[in-house]
């Protein structure tokens, strides 16, 4: 199941589905009904799991497209069935366990009463359990490890009333990596397909690069205040670059007179506030530089997208998952 929440991870969901639809990619998971209808609407046939499951007003459109909810309550679990019956259809659905993640999903102590309604509920079928690794990426197993028992347990107790369960899947990027356990046989790869979150000596390409371009070059003198709040003041006769995008586009703020970027295979610091249009570097030691030139902001050998997570105190997912609509994507295939 490639996972392409979040308009694939800020990479642009509909052709990456399509790319991995050609791939052989046998199901997709996003997170919201809109996101599958998306696809939907644009050709995308193989199967599609709402991961984070879906509302009561959207069970027609879950029927109409051929969607797949996952259930991760007894009440979402009744009023699908409900819908069901009164329509006259069958609704298939992937249950969601909660096995320490401690966010959706159905507890341990819930399987019982859980397992009662199911038997009832005749116009829904199970078509896969899933749960969800809090710490799969920590060097610490122990809890991860504690998780899969519990699921295993728990996957043992439906299985005495439904011995059919096509799919069984807990493995996210890291855990798919790390814990050959826990791949069962669906996984679940998110931000690995994107090019993070490498383990076990696994080297994966980076998919994005952003780019913008120079749009004006000005020299100021020593002594010059730069962006909001003067936080950047020159100690030195100084070129700068003006860069027109921002936290707009998901260049994040705090990344202000931290982050460098990448221009003419050199790096250039990032000096003053990121605004949310335009952003501002140094370019006093780069040679040749001139309105016009690309720049790199991540992606490329100089600027790796998970040390700059670092820089902003944060990660890579939540960084590309930023870039924002009106940057455009250009795809370019290898």
């Amino acid at each position: 199941m490639s996972v392409v929440k979040a308009d694939a991870y800020g990479h642009g969901a509909v052709r990456v589905s399509q790319t991995l639809q050609e791939a052989g990619s046998t199901m997709l998971g996003v997170a919201t009904v809109e996101e599958a209808l998306e696809l939907r609407e644009n050709g995308i046939q193989i199967p599609i799991v709402i991961l984070s499951g879906v509302y009561k007003d959207e069970f027609e459109l879950v029927l109409r497209h051929n969607l797949i909810p996952a259930v991760y309550s007894l009440n979402n679990l009744i009023d699908l069935n409900r819908y069901a019956y009164e329509n006259n259809v069958k609704f298939k659905y992937h249950l969601k366990i909660d096995t320490g993640m401690n966010r959706l999903g159905i507890t341990p102590d819930d399987t019982i009463q859980f397992l009662d309604t199911m038997k009832k509920c005749k116009n829904l079928t199970i078509y896969g359990v899933l749960t969800h690794f809090s710490s799969a990426d920590m060097e610490d197993k122990s809890y991860t490890y504690h998780q899969l028992d519990l699921f295993d347990n728990l996957v043992m107790k439906i299985k005495k009333h439904y011995s059919s369960i096509p799919y069984l899947h807990t493995a996210n990027s890291s855990a798919l990596q790390r814990f050959p356990e826990s791949h069962y046989n669906l996984v679940r790869p998110g931000i690995m397909l994107y090019g993070s979150c490498s383990e076990n000596e696994i080297y994966l390409h980076p998919v994005m690069k952003l780019k913008s371009r120079i749009v004006q070059i000005k020299e100021l003198e020593r002594g010059a205040r730069v962006s909001y709040g003067g936080t950047y003041v020159t100690t030195r006769s100084t070129k700068i670059a003006v860069l027109p995008l921002g936290y707009a586009d998901g260049y994040m703020r705090n990344l202000s007179n931290k982050a460098e970027v990448s221009v003419n295979g050199s790096t250039a610091p990032v000096i003053g506030r990121v605004c949310m249009d335009l952003t501002i570097i140094d370019v006093t030691d780069i040679k040749k530089v001139k309105v016009g030139d690309d720049v790199s902001l991540f992606g490329d050998t100089k600027v790796n997208i998970d040390q700059l997570a670092t820089i902003g105190g944060t990660i890579s997912y939540e960084m590309l998952s930023l870039v924002g609509k009106r940057v455009q994507r250009i795809y370019k295939e290898y």
